[in-house]
């Protein structure tokens, strides 16, 4: 983002009259209608170009790090005094950190790329170091390979975690405790974990060492240099917890026994590790504890506290017993008995005509056959077992250990698929997904919703068949869901159920993003207030203030009447509800205008605007930041032809905001173009817009050829900035340096036709767009990927509009694509389509007509436009056999249709070879289609395996 300038008033006084109305219109101009002296980008300017990466502000507001990254891999921190242009640079750095007392700023620092790929060739360890800057003397220290580090809560002490010695077998590393007031630091030899007390400065750490003597847990208090030792044994200890706010801390200790496989926990706790008179409990399962007797306290649930101290809730699992090898022979078999008669020496030895090979003895045992049983009646496909086989290890259920009187109780019974704890550690909120399974094999997976009673695992259901989770409130009173159209809440006081939107006059179903009535979704919700008073509920343009007892609401914001979209935001990040009587802050987005920015509303004030602009404020809905003990304000800006920047204010209006940040400076050393919007309607009479780019190098009068890329709804970009890259193969930048239009439409559907209502939403977009008299229409291709490489490819089966068009990973035949797996996750393609993007809303063979008629691979024999697709061989999201049939079918008509097939690929490029040469490859399509340059060999009449092959022998030769 650059500073803003006004050249008018100083321009106009020097210039005679004609001179000065030149002028003039030449600077109203759209940046892209002037005449264009000013190179454009090529590959080679690329790796300069800088990425904003997250603000991370001091808890005063007078400093904020930023993350600098360069598409080169080179990267920076950028260390800003927020009142002035004081900036300090450093090299790498990342992962910055202020302490509480606003004295200091730790992060860590890399390595170049040069001296990494270096390191990583001669297989050297890679350690990052840390900085330290003292923010009152700008003095800076740097200490080596340290590979961790956090503050003390009150900011005094800083905890140094160093790297592993090759060798070591244990995970106990040296751990250095600096103060930060004299700089000196005391070593801790050994340390796995360590957590710094909340609200205090008391550092707990578990111990491991090689041989395991002295394991154990540590408290330091770097105050006085106490070290106490809580507990100590030869075994591990895992997941530290304190309770917020306090000095109680709890821990899991491991043992095993010979007849289980894994690892069981005893778990042990302290109240009040601050005091002399601090308390020990212990809950041992081997010790007559109620923790059943097949069941285990599991590490892949930590242990968490309630809010009073009282509780704490842990993860139990049933122990897998040890399997035992099966005996040899039966008791008292003499050797040799059991053998068929006949089974002498010599016979059977495999010769042809003998009969099948002799059998091996115990000690050539066989390798198990490695087969998997697929069964139709699997609820959960064998192929999500095995991916999901991890996260299915580790399940398990709550149980509550109360430490005043030891009682130890499971919550939730068998069926408790997903739980939370509410009401501060009171109830736990359990669903049971398992009356659903069989109907979520292919359809959307609903649950059944149930409240624990902690104290006595007593199970009340709180509402059946219903998509997602019950949440509580912060207060703890109520539960929250949507259901079909509305919210609903369950009051834990009374036990009463409540539509609580139903009486308002509020649309709370996002109908773009829910394409069939089974799985309905809202547009969120915006936090509650404080005491469960109210929560906030979006609409479509405005936020709700809702009642939780049903008996209705408000509306806080009116951008209904304006078709613009508020959402509130909370900008106190420890906070967990809204204080009502504190200003709420909302982002604000004009969804015809694009126009974004914040408003305000005081308690007993109307509404407020305090910026609205015509760029990306804070990206789409949020982005505003507040200092933690400061009203000072930061929020990120953005245009198409203006690099991302940070912005401060110390007004609570966010008036005078400063610019603090300046990216990309050189951006004015070349030709740059810009966006504008596109209205059009599609066939049926549905108003939309589309992102128009210009070419970076445009000029007045001419005509350009335009790439269009779609996927669903993508105007809300029209500020965003591109970043050139070259391993962003579908990058727009690179596009309008090369002198195309680009077009991105956007995309809405009706159910059971996502194909052809695709194309009746594309064409007046296209024609909306070649209207404006500087596209040729003979010059116009077509590109997207996924979802939008379907489109793609189902289009040019439509319509000849397009010269040439670009498929991505498409889905090619809805039937067979129906039929297979989403491989990344196991689950099957048919759900895709009866309640997801699809918008099928059911199988084929109930619509055989609407799958036939919105399957490009059924449509081929209409295709007259040249189509270059791209297939990754592994593709885990749609399967690669949909390129294959496409390709084949392409071959039998004689269509004109090129397959790249990228080896071992997902389904987005990974390998940075690959990404450039599927980029190199569009940029070549495009140039012979659409501007009529020279077409290569793997184009016009493709390559032969062997010449292939000896093109990747020759790597430096250019693609051809």
């Amino acid at each position: 983002m650059k500073p803003q300038r006004s050249p008018f008033r100083t321009a106009l006084t020097a210039l005679p009259l004609l001179g000065a109305l030149a002028l003039f219109a030449s600077l109203a101009a759209p940046p892209g209608l002037q005449a264009q002296e000013k190179p454009t980008l090529t590959v080679d300017d690329y790796g300069q170009f800088e990425r904003l990466g997250p603000a991370a502000l001091s808890p005063d507001g007078n400093w904020m790090a930023v993350s600098i990254s360069r598409v080169n891999d080179e990267g920076e921190l950028r260390i800003h005094a927020t009142d002035s242009d004081s900036v300090v640079v450093v090299a790498y750095a990342s992962r910055p950190v202020f302490s509480s007392d606003n004295r200091w700023l730790a992060y860590s620092i890399g390595v170049s790329p040069d001296e990494r790929e270096r390191m990583q060739e001669s297989r050297q360890p890679v350690k990052n170091k840390l900085g330290v800057l003292n923010l009152q003397t700008g003095e800076q220290e740097t200490i080596d390979d340290i590979q961790s580090f956090s503050f003390s809560d009150n900011g005094l002490f800083l905890a140094l975690r160093l790297y592993k010695p090759e060798g070591k077998e244990s995970d106990g590393v040296d751990v250095l405790v600096r103060d930060m007031a004299t700089g000196s630091s005391i070593s801790h030899g050994n340390v796995n974990q360590m957590a710094w007390q909340d609200e205090g400065h008391l550092l707990a750490m578990t111990i491991d060492a090689d041989n395991k003597i002295n394991n154990g847990v540590k408290l330091y208090d770097p105050v006085t240099g106490r070290v106490r030792q809580l507990d100590s044994d030869e075994t591990t200890y895992r997941h530290l917890r304190w309770r917020d706010e306090s000095a109680d801390l709890v821990v899991l200790k491991t043992y095993s026994d010979e007849e289980h496989e894994d690892t069981a926990h005893v778990v042990l706790a302290w109240r009040d590790l601050d005091d002399e008179g601090s308390e020990t409990f212990v809950l041992d399962p081997r010790e007559g504890a109620e923790v059943p007797a097949a069941s285990r306290v599991t590490e892949y649930r930590p242990p968490s506290w309630s809010e009073d101290g009282r509780t704490i809730f842990l993860g139990l699992q049933e122990r897998r017993p040890v399997e035992k090898a099966e005996d040899e022979g039966e008791e008292g078999e003499e050797e040799g008995e059991g053998e068929e008669e006949g089974d002498e020496e010599g016979e059977g030895d495999g010769e042809e005509g003998d009969g099948p090979p002799a059998r091996r003895g115990a000690e050539e045992e066989e390798d198990p056959p490695g087969v998997e049983i697929w069964h139709s009646k699997d609820v959960d496909p064998v192929p999500a077992q095995r991916v999901r086989d991890r996260f299915l290890r580790q399940t398990n259920h709550i149980a509550r250990w109360t430490l005043d009187d030891g009682s130890f109780l499971q919550l939730g019974g068998d069926h408790a698929d997903a739980a939370s704890i509410v009401a501060d550690g009171r109830y736990m909120v359990a669903r049971d997904e398992t009356p659903y399974d069989v109907e979520a094999m292919f359809r959307q997976q609903f649950n059944d919703v149930y409240l624990v009673d902690a104290a006595t695992g007593q199970r009340e259901l709180v509402r059946s068949r219903i998509f997602g989770g019950a949440p509580g409130s912060p207060g703890g009173r109520y539960l929250m869901w949507f259901e079909g159209e509305d919210y609903w809440t369950y009051d834990l006081e009374s036990g009463e159920t409540h539509n609580i939107t139903g009486g308002v006059d509020g649309i709370f179903v996002n109908l773009d993003q829910t394409p069939t009535n089974e799985q309905m979704r809202s547009f969120g919700t915006a936090g509650w207030l404080e005491d469960d008073e109210a929560v906030l509920i979006n609409d479509k343009w405005d936020v709700w203030e809702i009642r939780p007892d049903g008996s209705g609401g408000r509306r806080l914001t009116q951008g209904a009447e304006t078709e613009v979209v508020y959402r509130a935001m909370q900008l106190d990040r420890e906070a967990d509800a809204h204080d009502p009587d504190e200003p709420i802050y909302y982002s604000t987005y004009g969804e015809w205008t694009k126009k974004a920015g914040f408003a305000r509303a005081r308690p007993g004030r109307d509404l407020e605007q305090l910026v609205w602009e015509d760029a990306s404020i804070g990206g789409f809905f949020g982005g505003l930041q507040k200092a933690e003990d400061a009203d000072v304000f930061v929020y990120r800006k953005e245009r198409f032809d203006d690099s991302p920047d940070y912005f401060v204010t110390r007004n609570d209006d966010l008036s005078d905001p400063r610019q603090v940040t300046a990216t990309n400076p050189f951006q004015d050393d070349y030709a740059w173009g810009h966006t504008e919007l596109i209205d059009y309607e599609n066939e049926w009479g549905r108003r939309l817009q589309g992102v128009l780019m210009y070419p970076a190098n445009y000029e007045p009068g001419k005509k350009y050829p335009m790439i269009v890329y779609h996927y669903e709804l993508l105007s809300r970009g029209l500020h965003r900035y591109h970043i050139p890259d070259e391993t962003s193969y579908y990058n727009l930048q690179a596009w309008s340096h090369d002198g195309y239009f680009v077009l991105q439409p956007d995309i809405v559907y009706r159910d059971r036709d996502p194909g052809r209502s695709s194309v009746q939403t594309l064409r007046p977009a296209v024609a909306a767009a070649v209207g404006t008299g500087m596209i040729d229409p003979e010059r116009v291709g077509l590109i997207g990927h996924s979802w939008g490489g379907y489109q793609a490819t189902f289009f040019v089966t439509q319509d000849d509009i397009f010269a040439s068009a670009v498929a991505g990973a498409p889905l090619t035949n809805l039937m067979s694509m129906y039929l297979s797996f989403y491989w990344n996750s196991g689950g099957t393609d048919a759900r895709i389509f009866e309640i997801s993007q699809g918008r099928m809303m059911g199988p084929w063979w109930d619509d055989y007509e609407s799958y036939e008629a919105n399957s490009p691979v059924h449509n081929i024999q209409n295709m007259n436009t040249p189509l270059l697709m791209m297939f990754g061989s592994e593709d885990g999201a749609v399967e690669f056999n949909q390129g294959v049939e496409f390709y084949n079918a392409a071959r039998r008509l004689a269509k004109d249709m090129v397959l790249l097939v990228y080896d071992g690929e997902n389904h987005g490029l990974a390998r940075e070879p690959n990404q450039k040469d599927y980029r190199n490859r569009i940029m070549q399509w495009f140039a012979h289609y659409l501007k009529g340059e020279p077409a290569p060999d793997w184009i016009t009449k493709g390559l032969t395996y062997i010449e292939q092959q000896d093109g990747l022998k020759r790597k430096k030769r250019p693609i051809s």
